[in-house]
């Protein structure tokens, strides 16, 4: 019995022995997550800190992984190759691709080993790897939405991923930059183009949009005639004009613009400054889903007016429906077309309106629902229509809240966790 524990413990002292000893730690940073369900247009950041534990500044690289590339910059990271004295660490910046991963997934790494002298080509004989339970984890799931936010402080278009749990944001980044004051923001489904009324310049910027990818191109001026204070923006269902309310201040100078737009450049001509009397500081506008109704809201007078179109034509404006609104600056109709949504400046508040859809369009029943709305711009839906998306200037945050589907009202509003906002204005979902 003793030769047979002393042989046990020999092979096992022997295995030990054999066993690779973990040279470099590589530990996810706090917060970081690596494994997730990613929807297939959508990137991941993922951070490791990595130290070298042994006794030897080595210089070090990581086993190429398919759909995951190294970012390089930022305080503390790691460069490719990188070198670390004993104990030193860095940050190991990697970016998640869904649409570049193997149709298996990512499961596994990242491998960190030495390299074979100044090359990014790893040694496979000294490599450390996260544990099992840290290592990276990711699968492709159907294509996600991105939400794009006018920043008014910065001058700039953020975009964000909508995750599908919770509908929270993530991955938000600088999207397009030059805006002196952008607000309004809309898109045309049939030239993929992106536009944003600049109030502050008094123009309309046209960008190209990858629906894919979500990424906006070079933003340029989409040219046009008339705009005066632009605030706020729409266009027609089959993509041919683009409306846009102008808040100039002065007798009769209120307008609704409506402009022509090319199929293939996306250029903006042919302008009318179509003028109502029941214009007054016209800071928002929407249309229906027809494209047969133009819904402006006047932040003076604190009305609604209702217009009919019938093309470059706004005619037979009515400001005599709704009420609850106090200095109202931004109006949203829900997917549906069932209800209105009116961000009110002066509250802060969110009133809902329902809207008569087989009559004149005219909105009744407006009370004031959830919305941690504050400042300028316009809320926007997700496209199920069962989160609305609230801009709060003052925070520099952006507020999700669930939508009641048979009432319409707003509740249960929390921070989207979006990040980098600055005066965030104008929502947009895609």
């Amino acid at each position: 019995m003793k030769l047979r524990h002393a042989f046990l413990l020999l092979i096992l002292s022997g295995a030990l022995q054999a066993a690779p000893q973990v040279k470099f730690t590589v530990v996810p940073t706090a917060g970081t997550v690596t494994a997730a369900l990613l929807p297939s247009n959508f990137k991941q950041n993922v951070q490791y800190q990595v130290t070298n534990t042994t006794q030897t500044t080595r210089t070090l690289t990581t086993v190429p992984i398919a759909g995951v590339s190294q970012i390089t910059t930022g305080v503390g990271a790691c460069q490719a190759p990188f070198t670390l004295a004993p104990q030193q660490s860095c940050l190991l910046d990697l970016q998640v691709n869904a649409s570049q991963m193997p149709a298996s997934g990512i499961l596994g790494g990242p491998k960190v080993c030495k390299a074979q002298g100044d090359s990014t080509n790893p040694d496979l004989f000294l490599c450390s790897e996260p544990s099992p339970a840290q290592s990276l984890g990711f699968s492709s799931t159907s294509p996600g939405q991105f939400v794009f936010v006018a920043n008014q402080g910065s001058g700039t278009l953020s975009s964000c991923q909508l995750g599908s749990e919770g509908r929270l944001l993530g991955g938000c980044s600088v999207a397009a930059a030059g805006f002196t004051t952008p607000e309004a923001l809309t898109i045309n489904p049939h030239n993929n183009m992106l536009y944003v009324t600049d109030s502050g310049a008094s123009t309309i910027s046209r960008c190209p949009f990858d629906r894919t990818t979500g990424t906006v191109g070079a933003c340029v001026d989409a040219g046009g005639s008339g705009f005066d204070l632009p605030f706020g923006v729409a266009i027609s269902p089959d993509g041919s004009i683009l409306y846009a309310s102008n808040g100039a201040v002065g007798p009769g100078a209120a307008s609704v613009s409506a402009c022509d737009i090319d199929p293939t450049t996306g250029n903006l001509s042919g302008c009318v400054n179509n003028r109502s009397a029941t214009f007054d500081l016209p800071s928002d506008m929407t249309i229906n889903n027809t494209g047969t109704r133009a819904y402006v809201s006047n932040f003076t007078a604190n009305t609604i007016s209702v217009c009919n179109i019938i093309g470059t034509t706004v005619i037979r404006c009515d400001d005599s429906s709704g009420s609850n609104f106090d200095g109202p600056e931004g109006i949203m109709l829900s997917p549906s077309g069932a209800y209105a949504y009116i961000t009110n400046n002066t509250s802060n508040a969110v009133t809902r309106c329902a809207v008569d859809t087989t009559g004149a369009g005219l909105l009744s029943s407006c009370v004031v629902t959830e919305g941690n709305f504050d400042g300028t711009g316009n809320l926007a839906f997700n496209l199920l229509g069962d989160v609305a998306y609230v801009p709060n200037e003052a925070l520099n945050q952006l507020f999700q809240c669930s939508v009641q589907s048979e009432t319409g009202a707003l509740f249960n509003c929390v921070d989207s966790l979006g990040s980098g906002f600055d005066r965030p204005a104008g929502v947009l979902v895609r």
